[in-house]
């Protein structure tokens, strides 16, 4: 396994959320991550908790419907990503972190189909690697995929790097192609000129038509008083401490029409604007997981762009 770096709290957060989600019982679970136990240390710790046991831990640290709001949001973007990748060339995954969507999710990879193409900081790509090539040991489709010429792993430091430099001298790296691109809880944690920045890029390289997946945190999170939309004030007030502590602050927020403006001046027109609050009765109600409204957690929105 790979050693893990200061900077990656906030990927091995996601990764125990997905584990957590994983380790309900089939009929209940939004989605199932058998790879994201592997993609943190102490693992074994929420594995003998269970599910029930992990959900009190973190309800008892004072952030209830954090985990919810989390797996709400891996559920909606995996639904995204399986219905939309069909109609792509690549799938770039921005801030990859320890997401395995390019491995556990029903995507075909080849020359005539899709390629992936993830982006991290260096030390979380070299983490993850380790981690995925000692899975790959036990698990034949892990190995296959990571010996694949149409998967890639491409080191960004998106405060510094330029994101198509990086990407262009990537051998089979080709412009104009039409492209899915996630960018899944990274706009909080960086300026708004480097989300600007890398959007431009993006859209400078990929064909029109293609589309992007990218969360936004509402503006009033990082004020005294965030809008009563959002959530309890307790949890959202821990959720900031908890960033903090990883050493990966919230800087960015946006209002709804605020983040629509910004990207249209970007070339991007919104097609959907959603959060967790809207799929609470879609998602969580048919597996007898409904949450009360008062405990729903609506503090990141996500939307669907294309590029025009």
């Amino acid at each position: 396994m790979g050693q893990i770096a200061i900077k990656d709290g906030t990927a091995q957060g996601v990764a125990k959320v997905r584990h957590y989600e994983s380790l309900h019982e089939p009929s209940k679970r939004l989605f199932h991550d058998p790879y994201a136990q592997h993609m943190y240390p102490g693992s074994f710790v929420q594995s003998w908790l269970g599910e029930g046991g992990t959900h009190w831990l973190y309800s008892s640290l004072g952030a209830p419907g954090m985990l919810e709001m989390l797996s709400i949001r891996t559920k909606w973007l995996d639904d995204k990503v399986e219905s939309m990748a069909k109609e792509s060339q690549y799938l770039i995954i921005l801030g990859a972190g320890y997401d395995t969507r390019g491995f556990r999710l029903d995507l075909a990879f080849g020359k005539d189909a899709l390629q992936l193409w993830e982006v991290d900081q260096p030390q979380v790509q070299q983490n993850k690697l380790a981690n995925l090539q000692f899975i790959a040991k036990h698990d034949a489709s892990v190995a296959e995929k990571l010996k694949s010429p149409f998967v890639h792993f491409v080191s960004v430091d998106f405060n510094v790097d330029s994101l198509d430099q990086k990407l262009k001298v990537v051998e089979g790296f080709q412009e104009n192609q039409k492209t899915l691109v996630l960018m899944e809880g990274v706009t909080q944690y960086i300026p708004k000129s480097a989300t600007a920045d890398t959007l431009q890029k993006l859209k400078a390289f990929s064909a029109p038509g293609s589309i992007l997946l990218i969360t936004y945190i509402d503006e009033t999170v990082l004020t005294d008083t965030p809008s009563p939309d959002c959530g309890s004030p307790k949890s959202i007030r821990t959720i900031l401490k908890m960033s903090q502590m990883t050493g990966e602050t919230w800087m960015s927020g946006w209002s709804r029409s605020g983040f629509e403006t910004f990207l249209q001046e970007l070339g991007y027109q919104v097609l959907y604007d959603t959060t967790a609050r809207d799929y609470n009765d879609k998602y969580m109600s048919p597996l007898g997981r409904q949450m009360k409204a008062e405990d729903v957690l609506s503090v990141e929105r996500f939307v669907v762009a294309k590029i025009l």
